[in-house]
């Protein structure tokens, strides 16, 4: 497993550990040395809800120490000659342009493709993507197929999708034999027994967009949201199978699970003791979120404004999408649908609610 000091890959590893794999993982991390590296991950892992018996089952003799950048140092550890999964979680998840987006997001997992490429006990390699990946080209208001291909040019509203795109096609690419499953979770908020504790990505979206009571979609129209945990299951689901009928998964809410921006409105107001919003209400376009200004000054006072704005902007261009993504193929391996967001959404108010909007927006703008 990579990714187990992130939010998702954390996640994965716990469900992991709570189906007795613990002792089967081996986590790459990294830091000085392996008992640091150790340490990272033992902290995310209790963020994310891990016990002490839990943590007891991972040792520092479960770490391969190393970046993403530097995998030949590892090439000849005889444990990876033993590994039959991979869980390629790491990855730079920012709407930030960082100068180091595809250095990690695709440099980095061509690495990990040649480091694991053609093993002796290698069944499957799950590279963890997005549903985003799909760019903005689908169409406003569509359900998206769990297709191959992905576009590589400027159909990408951030420099992140494109990068996990690009990733995906370059390991089809380059290591064409290599077992590759493709996992792409849709928008991951929260934690249906955690809230926001361990990580309050996106979620500060709904607050803002609530507290302005503008947005650039209609209210009846659908988002799709699914929380960390479930969407661990899906993925350790996935990775127990011993055959799987198809390579690309969408893992989503789907057509099934998704809410409504008005049941979010519901939800959220509820949560909070307010009144909804809904008869209020305004839809605009990306390009007048602008006018907004002197509104989110108003009611998010300690945010820079400029940054805030530019963030509504983009959030705003994914929000007037209306995206589900279609889920037939997660499905049909048996796995169970998404919780409803608004039926976990109270939690993540309570565990966010003593947390200032501009160091929840940190998760996101890195």
């Amino acid at each position: 497993m990579t990714g187990a000091t992130g939010f998702l890959g954390g996640a994965n590893a716990v469900e992991a550990i709570h189906r007795g794999l613990g002792k089967n993982l081996l986590l790459l991390a990294r830091a000085e040395n392996a008992a640091m590296a150790h340490a990272r991950v033992i902290k995310n892992l209790q963020l994310l809800g891990a016990s002490a018996t839990d943590i007891a089952q991972i040792s520092v003799d479960q770490i391969l120490c190393s970046d993403l950048s530097e995998l030949d140092n590892v090439a000849s550890d005889p444990r990876l000659d033993r590994v039959s999964v991979v869980i390629h979680s790491a990855a730079l998840a920012t709407f930030a342009n960082h100068p180091s987006l595809e250095k990690i997001n695709v440099d980095g997992t061509l690495a990990l493709g040649k480091l694991m490429h053609r093993r002796p006990a290698l069944k499957r390699f799950m590279y963890i993507g997005t549903a985003m990946a799909c760019g903005e080209g689908a169409g406003i208001n569509a359900v998206v197929k769990e297709n191959i291909d992905l576009p590589l040019g400027d159909q990408h509203l951030v420099a992140y999708t494109r990068s996990k795109a690009m990733g995906e096609k370059k390991l089809r690419d380059i290591y064409p034999d290599l077992p590759v499953v493709y996992v792409r979770p849709s928008i991951i908020v929260g934690h249906t027994l955690l809230g926001c504790a361990p990580s309050q990505s996106i979620f500060w979206v709904f607050m803002v967009w609530q507290l302005l009571g503008a947005l650039t979609t209609a209210l009846d129209e659908k988002v799709d949201v699914v929380p960390v945990d479930w969407c661990a299951q899906a993925i350790i689901d996935l990775a127990q199978k011993d055959t799987l009928s198809h390579n690309v998964f969408h893992i989503s809410a789907g057509v099934g699970s998704c809410v409504s921006f008005r049941e979010i409105d519901l939800a959220l107001a509820a949560a909070r003791g307010i009144e909804p919003i809904g008869a209020t209400y305004k839809q605009i376009t990306p390009d007048a979120i602008a006018t907004l200004l002197p509104r989110m000054r108003e009611c998010v006072p300690e945010c820079n404004d400029r940054l805030l704005l530019r963030a509504l902007k983009l959030y705003g261009a994914f929000a007037g999408l209306n995206y589900v993504f279609d889920n037939t193929n997660l499905l049909a391996e048996g796995i169970r649908p998404a919780p409803l967001f608004t039926d976990y959404l109270p939690l993540c108010v309570e565990s966010a609610k003593h947390i200032p909007i501009a160091e929840q927006m940190k998760w996101d703008f890195k």
